[in-house]
């Protein structure tokens, strides 16, 4: 009688393999970015009734709010391996507003980018960049700005300022969720991020986008 043979696989030949998929998965749950954690509901607490006060300043209020939609691409893909890389890809504001009037016409406009990307893998690992971007206002104006930040989950986008063009001179601030390709992870690190988020253009000091 012939005795049923069962095969085997040798575990150290996955290893190798493993070890280079599981490395830009490492990077990214270093940043926070794989996937969002639970977050408590803090506890309500008790109400109270507000003495009269006077009117409260306002503060800086912003020339445009729009929409953050954008990409990155780094080439080579940033890591371990490789500290700096060529950034390409594109800077898109969409569905702007206007509420100081300052320019109630602009609504749209998307920068394409070039400039450099680097990782730094201490204290934690983070991805920065730095560049300029030119694009073509909804009213057929050219504009350009200079950028340079981190790419961190909830963190404020990128320092940014609009070097000609509609709004020059003006600075922007707000929030962006970077969140990586998965079409763009390889072996070797991270090739990419889809940024969203909002942003506001303000005409000398910055306030909190987030009040609008």
């Amino acid at each position: 009688m012939k005795t049923a043979r069962t095969a085997t696989t040798t575990p150290s030949a996955h290893r190798p393999r493993m070890r280079r998929a599981l490395l830009p998965a490492a990077l990214l749950a270093g940043l926070g970015l794989l996937a969002p954690a639970a977050v408590a509901a803090p506890a309500a607490a008790p109400a109270r009734v507000a003495a009269p006060t006077a009117a409260a300043d306002p503060g800086p209020v912003p020339d445009l709010v729009c929409r953050l939609e954008a990409e990155v691409n780094f080439s080579p893909p940033l890591g371990l391996l490789t500290r700096e890389a060529q950034v390409t890809g594109h800077i898109g504001y969409r569905d702007c507003r206007s509420p100081d009037g300052a320019a109630p016409e602009l609504t749209d406009i998307v920068f394409h980018v070039f400039g450099t990307g680097r990782f730094g893998a201490v204290p934690v690992p983070t991805f920065s960049v730095e560049g300029t971007g030119r694009g073509i206002w909804n009213i057929g104006e050219e504009g350009s700005l200079y950028f340079k930040g981190e790419l961190k989950k909830g963190s404020p986008v990128p320092d940014r300022t609009v070097t000609s063009g509609p709004l020059a001179g003006d600075g922007i601030n707000g929030l962006q969720i970077p969140v990586p390709r998965f079409d763009k992870i390889d072996p070797n690190g991270v090739a990419g991020f889809d940024v969203v988020g909002q942003v506001c253009f303000w005409n000398g000091e910055k306030g909190r986008c987030t009040a609008y």
